[in-house]
């Protein structure tokens, strides 16, 4: 019971500390999903029915992972230099509640911007989008594997390579990242790579379990974001751990 009581503390304190900024972080990661949504089409005025099932579910994923794996990274290398984060990981408190309790404040960021994303791009195109069960589940996976990676960015590099590789994963994810654009239009090689790393395994769940009627859903994505999720949960509390 200690330990519930001390993450719900966590969890509140960590929002009060981000209140000032919180509500333009979430309005920032959620235009994400409304720039895909309503600005493709002016850059594609003739799309077909696959490309706009395609915009319309990946603007959520992208959401995601731009919360994830560019602001919270960016967010905590900068607590890092300013010694702020050491000061709460110096607290009579488990590392790992801190963590859990950071971790939930960030998927309090990342949903509403996703809500907003499914609702716009269904009324945008007009589209009946006929939402699995498994939607829930697999956005809470979605967010909590972009999350627990980004957290390990952070935690294991300095801050200023964290800024510079967040800056190219922006490029990545908006580019060459089959979220928007299934990933037969890439290259081989980088068709491969894309096997092993989440980015396509998240569109893949995100638009499987959006719009069913249009698309497959590999159980394969399900494992591999486990894998990354448990890879950067690991490695972010390890370093927490040996850095205390």
């Amino acid at each position: 019971m200690q330990a519930l009581r001390n993450y719900q503390l966590l969890v509140t304190w960590q929002a009060l500390r981000k209140k000032n900024y919180l509500p333009l972080m979430m309005a920032v990661q959620t235009l994400f999903s409304l720039g895909i949504v309503l600005g493709y089409p002016l850059l594609f005025p003739t799309l077909d029915r696959t490309s706009v099932y395609l915009i319309a579910t990946g603007a959520p994923a992208i959401s995601m992972v731009s919360v994830g794996l560019v602001a919270l990274p960016q967010t905590v290398g900068e607590q890092k230099t300013e010694g702020s984060l050491a000061y709460m990981r110096s607290l009579p408190v488990a590392r790992l509640s801190y963590l859990v309790a950071d971790l939930t404040v960030w998927l309090m960021i990342v949903i509403p911007g996703v809500i907003l994303g499914v609702f716009v791009g269904a009324w945008r195109f007009g589209l009946d989008l006929q939402v699995s069960p498994l939607f829930v589940p697999a956005v809470l996976m979605v967010a909590l594997t972009a999350t627990c990676v980004g957290y390990a960015i952070a935690s294991l590099l300095p801050y200023m390579l964290t800024v510079i590789i967040t800056q190219a994963i922006v490029v990545f994810v908006f580019m060459f990242s089959p979220l928007t654009f299934l990933p037969d239009k890439l290259p081989g090689w980088l068709e491969a790579i894309h096997r092993i790393l989440p980015i396509q395994a998240m569109g893949e769940v995100t638009r499987g379990t959006l719009a069913p009627n249009e698309f497959g859903l590999p159980m394969g994505a399900f494992v591999t974001l486990a894998i990354w999720c448990a890879l950067g949960f690991g490695a972010t509390y390890a370093a927490m751990t040996r850095r205390g």
